[in-house]
């Protein structure tokens, strides 16, 4: 398994999943306020295959029953939810290779405490809805960090 699109298929030892964080961003209605920040986040899973499109798609449902059998990704995660999914077929002289393509939305709070050498958030916070947001940070519950 792999965490960056650097390293490519190799085609000798298939099948493959590669996860790729591609975005994240604050969610607009918690951009302004101190403490805890819910972030959106766009993780991509890549499954590849030589033998076939069957293959690479069964790899890829075996992946989506895991997450949707666990969506708050043992609670480090407010949810996560598959958005799209795509096949790609590649083909050359001496090899096909298969890939499915699952983008998942995560959706996870922080605060604003960063580790001094990383600037990164070292603190992730659960909410449930209604009792997110502005005047809720006594309800949240940390998941990571200190």
């Amino acid at each position: 398994m792999f965490d960056t699109d650097s390293t490519p298929p190799d085609v000798d030892s298939l099948a493959e999943i590669n996860v790729l964080f591609v975005e994240e961003e604050i969610d607009p209605q918690t951009q302004h306020q101190g403490g805890p920040r819910r972030r959106i986040m766009e993780m991509r899973v890549e499954c590849y295959h030589t033998k076939s499109k069957d293959n690479a798609d069964d790899l890829a449902w075996e992946v989506e029953e895991a997450l949707r059998a666990n969506p708050t990704l043992s609670n480090s995660v407010e949810w996560l939810t598959l958005q799209k999914l795509n096949l790609f077929v590649v083909e050359n002289q001496s090899v096909a290779l298969f890939a499915v393509v699952m983008t998942y939305q995560v959706i996870y709070w922080t605060h604003q405490i960063a580790d001094p050498d990383t600037g990164r958030p070292v603190t992730v916070l659960l909410g449930y809805d209604p009792h997110t947001g502005p005047g809720h940070e006594p309800d949240y519950e940390v998941v990571i960090g200190e």
